[in-house]
């Protein structure tokens, strides 16, 4: 699990401001995690609520990008931020073995329609496999649509 206030002190050390930037957006996140209402005090971030954060930092950096021109600098400082948070990501299970597990899954809880979706795509999650899951969800359609017909 990525240690932000290392990765920091890292990144100040080695005077790479780009990490630096991105690890303290890291940072913000989770400083707003960990205070939001409802959360017990002192629980720390999970590593699944961490990878979600930095998800949702490379999501907003990629869409910032959307609008700004490839030749402006803040698309180039985009882009190496999000290439530095990546790095901390676990490996997406590629599209063969994200069709293995789906096959695998509608045996398992045995779906025979797309009115199994629900259960199929609760079981995926279940898993815990680091799939994208909005693929995952057009694939699972495709193939309980194809079982049904």
């Amino acid at each position: 699990m990525l240690d932000v206030e290392a990765a920091i002190k890292t990144a100040l050390r080695a005077k790479d401001t780009v990490a630096l930037t991105a690890y303290r957006a890291v940072k913000a996140k989770m400083l707003l995690k960990l205070t939001e209402a409802g959360r017990a005090q002192g629980q720390p971030l999970g590593e699944e609520e961490l990878a979600a954060l930095i998800r949702r930092e490379i999501r907003e950096r990629q869409e910032s990008n959307e609008f700004l021109k490839p030749e402006q600098p803040e698309h180039a400082v985009n882009s190496r931020i999000i290439a530095t948070l990546e790095q901390h990501l676990p490996r997406q299970l590629s599209a063969e073995e994200t069709d293995g597990l789906i096959r695998q899954v509608i045996g398992e809880v045995g779906a025979a329609g797309p009115r199994d979706m629900g259960k199929v795509m609760a079981a995926l999650k279940a898993k815990g496999a680091h799939i994208d899951m909005a693929r995952a969800s057009a694939r699972v359609k495709e193939l309980l649509q194809a079982a049904a017909g």
